[in-house]
């Protein structure tokens, strides 16, 4: 029996159920399942949170999940993209107060917040730029406000809620999603 993991929510959740859904699988009725079994297509499926998805498929307790490339890359797994699906487009930028920083090499002694610890040290590094990392689990937006940090990393689609937050999009994208 194939052992499939897929996002229990968030919005990667509802795009990957209508596609198996479509495909013929059978899914949960209620958000609340957790495993379900499709015994007809032989497969059995584990709604997971998307950041935990990388890691079981690495542990080879599941064969394959569903998950983001940002949360794949930031986990380290010993796992690989094997197709990407299309849906849940978005870029992971840095963003700050106007006139902060124009670009990833204007970071250097800077503490930039995010809850992609992984990717953004990584790319930090990768340009020879000394910052802070800071993690936080979400509203990273909050933390300039907040003097948590001067500069924020995260995954935006519109961008809206930067902008909203009085930030703006600094550098080129760390990564597309």
């Amino acid at each position: 029996m194939l052992r499939i993991a897929i996002p229990n929510k968030g919005s990667l959740s509802g795009p990957a159920g209508e596609m198996l859904h479509e495909a013929g699988y059978q899914q949960r009725r209620e958000s609340k399942e957790l495993r379900i079994v499709d015994p007809e297509n032989e497969v059995e499926f584990f709604y997971l949170r998307p950041r935990d998805i990388a890691i079981y498929v690495s542990s080879g307790r599941l064969d394959i999940g569903i998950t983001g490339r940002d949360l794949l890359v930031d986990s380290g797994a010993d796992a690989e993209e094997i197709l990407p699906l299309g849906f849940a487009r978005s870029t992971f930028r840095f963003a700050t107060k106007p006139g902060t920083a124009g670009g990833v090499e204007d970071l250097k002694g800077m503490t930039v917040a995010t809850s992609y610890e992984g990717i953004v040290a990584r790319h930090l590094a990768d340009h020879g730029i000394d910052a802070s990392v800071v993690h936080l689990d979400g509203a990273v937006e909050t933390a300039i406000e907040l003097g948590v940090a001067e500069v924020i990393a995260d995954v935006v689609e519109t961008g809206t809620s930067l902008r909203n937050a009085g930030l703006e999009v600094i550098g080129e994208p760390i990564m597309k999603s």
